[in-house]
């Protein structure tokens, strides 16, 4: 009986002692949750801002009627890349450089589209899934940034000459 006692004695203890931690690890994952919320945050807001700043880059030379996609990619240096519709309804690509806001402009008569990009990505790599493609510039030329994953799960930047849609080079195995 005594026996009996104890293990009772015990497992109230311990039910007692849980519910005291209950409110402790609740906070400590509440403060853990608020702190990924707020880097996540913070580097969703750079870009945001990033995007209004191009915008406006662009906007000295095309009026925007509708914004496609906006991506930031760092190749040798970083840019800003904007697919949009200007207010004459032509589709235009803007590249930015990030230091100096230096800004180049191509059509679809200009350069492969990113749909053409991954095309061309698929057609010579086996690919799992492709995660992105991205505008960029590398040694002063438009270049698509496609990267995927193979079906083995290993990633992949696949880099083409966004003029001609020519293989520029593979970075594997990351």
């Amino acid at each position: 009986q005594f026996m009996v006692l104890l293990c009772c004695y015990t497992k109230r203890r311990a039910i007692i002692l849980s519910r005291k931690w209950i409110p402790v690890t609740s906070m400590i994952l509440l403060s853990l949750m608020m702190f990924f919320i707020f880097i996540y945050a913070s580097s969703v807001s750079g870009l945001a801002q990033a995007e209004v700043e191009a915008k406006d880059i662009i906007e000295v030379d095309y009026p925007i009627e509708q914004v496609h996609q906006f991506n930031m990619v760092t190749m040798k240096e970083s840019y800003f890349s904007m697919f949009f519709t200007d207010n004459e309804g032509v589709e235009r690509y803007a590249i930015i450089k990030q230091d100096g806001g230096d800004t180049d402009y191509y059509t679809n008569e200009d350069i492969i589209s990113r749909e053409d990009a991954i095309g061309i990505t698929k057609y010579d790599n086996e690919i799992d899934k492709v995660m992105q493609a991205r505008l960029g510039k590398m040694d002063n030329r438009p270049v698509w940034e496609v990267t995927f994953k193979d079906q083995s799960g290993i990633m992949s930047y696949y880099y083409l000459d966004a003029t001609d849609g020519e293989w520029i080079q593979t970075i594997a195995n990351l």
